[in-house]
């Protein structure tokens, strides 16, 4: 039981390298890291990747662009009230307050505060529809 095993008494080294071995290792690391920045910048500058906020604002706008033109239907089916007060407002920042209201209250609990981009596109979108009939119409 007090005896050592066999392996502790070996003169034996295990994993013994070689000079020319070490002398290589070095290189081969640097070598990958500097692989590995380059396909980094390859891949973010031409290979389209992108980054997750990056990627997200990407889609939010995707979104928006599809969204948009529902909600300027929506709301110019919401009949003359709804386009008189979004007329009424001179400044074009207070636009999302007024969508947002809108949306709420024809039930379509969907649009939140943190919209403001989206609403604001929407009325956007809704007086450039409008300022279109009126020069259609003042044309004919």
């Amino acid at each position: 039981m007090g005896e050592n095993p066999v392996f502790l008494k070996s003169k034996v080294k295990v994993m013994e390298i070689s000079k020319e071995m070490r002398a290589a290792v070095k290189p081969a690391c640097w070598g990958a890291v500097g692989g590995a920045i380059a396909l980094a910048i390859i891949g973010f500058t031409w290979g389209g990747w992108a980054t997750g906020g990056h990627a997200k604002a990407l889609a939010d706008a995707a979104v928006t662009g599809a969204l948009v033109p529902i909600c300027a239907d929506k709301f110019q089916a919401g009949g003359a009230l709804a386009l008189s007060t979004l007329k009424a407002e001179k400044d074009d920042r207070d636009y999302d307050d007024i969508v947002i209201k809108f949306v709420q209250k024809i039930g379509d609990r969907t649009i939140s505060t943190s919209d403001r981009p989206f609403a604001k596109a929407c009325g956007l979108e809704v007086m450039k529809r409008d300022k279109e009939a009126v020069a259609k119409s003042a044309s004919k």
